[in-house]
């Protein structure tokens, strides 16, 4: 996580009592976007636990935002698109190292798709390269992004920027579970073909954003109805009902494995 610019003052690595919201940096960040961390007389009332400004799980924070930046006339624009939680679920997931490439599909209004950029190509190992470790998607036979890997990396980076010193459920006025679990409602809970088509847009974003080219037809794959294999295949289906020759149990149905299929699978 080089590229984000050092907080000042620098924050401290082994203890979290600086962070929160006794660090503007930090604060920012986990602020709810319904108030505004730079207005003074939030920040005090923030900070004195004022009851008109509680610090809850009923508010997105600000680090769920693209550029931490919350338009209130569309609260859905830019929302999980956060080059910070990005790079948090890469650190988990795929290796403190590959969170160091910006690999975000080049997020214009249209979300084109389009890579920004790609880690370099790594060159194939041989049989006397040591055997490196297998970072967790990997050892979970992770190849798409899910709203709840997400939602625990959104838990986590939470838990990360605040001050708490220790890991708990309710931290203050915060509850992580519901934090967690308005996450999950937010993905889960389409009830619109629009809703449905944006959150399948968000995860492509997501899936290009964390595996780049890699597992494409994991997280997206295509409809194969009208493919060319399966036009042939209907074709000649079409052919043989026609001179009525046609069975419903296919030959390798029938007749189990050929020659060609066991070269195959050895």
């Amino acid at each position: 996580m080089s590229s984000q610019p050092t907080p000042e003052p620098a924050l401290e690595p082994r203890h979290k009592t600086g962070r929160g919201f006794y660090h503007d940096a930090t604060a920012r960040l986990i602020c709810p976007v319904d108030y505004d961390w730079s207005n003074p007389r939030h920040r005090e009332s923030i900070r004195n636990y004022h009851p008109d400004y509680l610090v809850t799980a009923d508010c997105w924070p600000f680090f769920l935002y693209r550029d931490e930046h919350y338009d209130p006339e569309n609260p859905v624009k830019g929302l999980f698109k956060n080059t910070l939680l990005v790079k948090a679920f890469k650190h988990i997931f795929t290796s403190p190292s590959s969170a160091d490439f910006e690999s975000a599909p080049d997020d214009t209004d249209n979300d084109s798709g389009v890579l920004a950029a790609e880690p370099p190509l790594k060159r194939r190992k041989g049989p006397s390269d040591r055997r490196s470790r297998s970072h967790v998607a990997s050892l979970i036979g992770m190849k798409s992004v899910s709203p709840r890997a997400i939602a625990y990396t959104a838990v986590q980076l939470r838990f990360a920027l605040s001050s708490c010193t220790s890991w708990r459920v309710i931290d203050e006025d915060f509850n992580y579970e519901a934090f967690y679990n308005n996450i999950l409602t937010f993905f889960e809970e389409c009830h619109t073909e629009r809703d449905k088509a944006e959150i399948a847009e968000l995860l492509l974003w997501w899936n290009r954003s964390v595996f780049g080219r890699a597992n494409m037809s994991a997280y997206r794959p295509q409809a194969t109805g009208n493919k060319s294999v399966a036009s042939t295949l209907r074709k000649r289906q079409e052919r043989a009902v026609g001179s009525g020759s046609f069975t419903v149990v296919g030959r390798h149905a029938a007749h189990g494995r050929t020659d060609g299929d066991r070269a195959m699978t050895g």
